[in-house]
């Protein structure tokens, strides 16, 4: 299987790439076996998701993958974005190759630790 053209249309013109100067969760997330790092920055306002950037050294697939994330969790409740199935994001690209699946899991890690940090510095408060 090829990539699917939503794939390159996000990999070539990503809407969610860069930093948010005002983020309150930051993750990474990485796979070494093919060397992708996604690094996440969220706006979270009483738990739910207000905005979100990323910055990654990766594939297609995991620019791609990122960016449509990024597309759905956006006013979404912490809960909410954390029940997102991977399969649900290839879906939205119009399917990945399988040898590219793993990629499905990079952004929702990110997030998840996004989620932590928000958390611990919302209770230091």
């Amino acid at each position: 299987m090829m990539f699917t053209e939503e794939v390159l249309c996000r990999f070539r013109n990503p809407k969610n790439t860069g930093e948010l100067k005002d983020y309150n969760g930051r993750g990474k997330s990485g796979d070494s076996e093919c060397s992708d790092v996604i690094e996440m920055f969220v706006k979270f306002v009483d738990d739910k998701v207000v905005d979100a950037k990323f910055k990654v050294f990766g594939c297609p697939s995991a620019i791609s993958i990122t960016d449509v994330f990024i597309d759905i969790i956006k006013g979404l409740t912490i809960e909410e974005a954390c029940n997102i199935d991977v399969f649900d994001l290839a879906d939205a690209l119009g399917g990945l190759p399988l040898e590219h699946m793993h990629c499905t899991k990079l952004p929702k890690n990110a997030f998840m630790k996004a989620v932590e940090e928000y958390r611990q510095n919302s209770r230091e408060k």
